[in-house]
């Protein structure tokens, strides 16, 4: 399966007080910092992953999967997390049937001099409308035809391409008023029909999904900089073979580069199943008046040291 990337990636500044230290600096006391400082350290996954699927659609995320594994769509999108935190209980599905009025048939505006009609009908399983407008202006010799398509919501507000209307019912009459204050023009028609029935899914992150948000300080783009992000531990790092270890313009000084592999807690195989994280990162050193030395920096991605 593709790799679903995280787009956050954890960054450091520790106080040297307190921190892990050795007196000899090679790969392998780096790696035992290095190792010392993540075991502290969570791998976070961005709310902002699945965060703008927390809301009411009109197909349920269960029946989207299917058609994507129907389709072969093997990338770990972000609709294939929710349904598996849907499974997990962690995100919840509520199921409403929404009622809209059956918008069908001509509406004529009340322009006296100019003609200007809706031929509308109502989508399927929806609250999206369909049709066509025909207009002529009265000194035009010929008329000007367009399809448009709109929507109604459940109070009644029609979206159509030339302004918002509300509908209204009138024994056998139906109207489209306009709620241009300055402009009005109202259609008048026939009532389509009893009202249709729309079935609506609505998701949003369980108690004790939102109780596991973190704050968590990340890398701005390029890597300069830092930024809060809301996220959730996705579990640990486990510190791979430290390579390029190399003093800085002072001895004083150094620099390396790390391997890493994320340890997944339950929250991360949700989202990465088998396909773990891996990268590399950036850490510096310094060593103090004792001469040990101690972590400075870190950061596992867009590092800018």
């Amino acid at each position: 399966m593709k790799r679903f990337v995280a787009t956050v990636s954890a960054i450091g500044l520790l106080s040297m007080a307190g921190c892990t230290s050795s007196k000899e600096l090679n790969e392998k006391s780096a790696r035992a910092l290095l190792k010392d400082l993540y075991a502290k350290v969570h791998y976070p996954i961005s709310v902002s992953m699945v965060a703008p699927l927390m809301t009411r659609v009109p197909v349920s995320y269960g029946s989207l999967v299917d058609t994507l594994q129907e389709k072969n769509v093997k990338e770990n999108v972000a609709v294939y997390i929710v349904k598996r935190l849907l499974d997990a209980k962690l995100v919840t599905e509520k199921v409403d049937t929404i009622m809209y009025p059956n918008i069908r048939g001509k509406f004529r505006s009340d322009n006296r001099y100019d003609f200007d009609e809706y031929d509308l009908s109502m989508v399927p399983n929806s609250n999206r409308i369909t049709g066509v407008r025909n207009q002529q202006c009265q000194s035009c010799s010929n008329q000007h035809q367009s399809n448009v398509t709109g929507q109604v919501d459940e109070g009644g507000l029609v979206t159509l391409p030339n302004g918002r209307f509300r509908y209204k019912e009138d024994g056998a009459m139906a109207y489209l008023m306009d709620t241009d204050r300055f402009n009005v023009t109202n259609y008048k028609g026939s009532v389509g029909g009893p009202m249709v029935g729309m079935k609506w899914y609505t998701y949003s992150l369980s108690p004790e999904l939102k109780a596991q948000i973190e704050k968590t300080q990340v890398s701005t783009f390029g890597g300069f900089g830092t930024a809060t992000e809301d996220t959730w531990s996705g579990g640990g790092y486990d510190i791979g073979d430290v390579s390029d270890l190399q003093l800085g313009i002072t001895p004083t000084m150094a620099s390396a580069s790390f391997a890493w592999t994320a340890s997944l807690n339950k929250i991360g195989k949700i989202f990465y199943q088998s396909d773990v994280p891996t990268g590399k990162g950036r850490v510096t050193f310094v060593r103090k008046p004792d001469e040990t030395w101690v972590i400075k920096d870190w950061c596992v991605a867009g590092c800018a040291f």
